[in-house]
């Protein structure tokens, strides 16, 4: 008697599953957000209303939509600009955005480094 790889599943299941003996395959939504991780709040928002927008197939409705995206992306720029910049990894913080601290020149009494 033959083992059974799999117990027998729907077809919906099926299609989720992926192909037999592989890993589990995400679909693109998985990809989606996972290449949306490094995105800010504002982003994921204006490009999910950007694409709910789009798929209404109204002309009447298209330039009310593309107003609104453009309002949208205008926000996401000032939410950009308004953010600071973090410092590249390994530069420690500092003054001047993260800049190292100049030494000014030796006081007297101190010891030469």
């Amino acid at each position: 008697m033959a083992a059974i790889e799999r117990p027998p599943v729907s077809p919906q299941v099926q299609a989720q599953m992926g192909p037999p003996g592989g890993g589990p395959e995400f679909g693109a939504g998985v990809a989606q957000a996972q290449a949306g991780m490094d995105k800010s709040p504002a982003e994921v928002a204006t490009s999910t209303v950007e694409k709910i927008l789009l798929g209404v197939q109204d002309e009447a409705f298209r330039p009310y939509a593309m107003k609104a995206i453009a309002s949208l992306k205008v926000g996401v720029a000032m939410v950009q600009q308004k953010q600071p910049k973090s410092p590249g990894m390994g530069m420690p913080p500092g003054p001047g955005g993260g800049q190292p601290p100049v030494p000014g020149p030796p006081v007297p009494g101190q010891m030469p480094g």
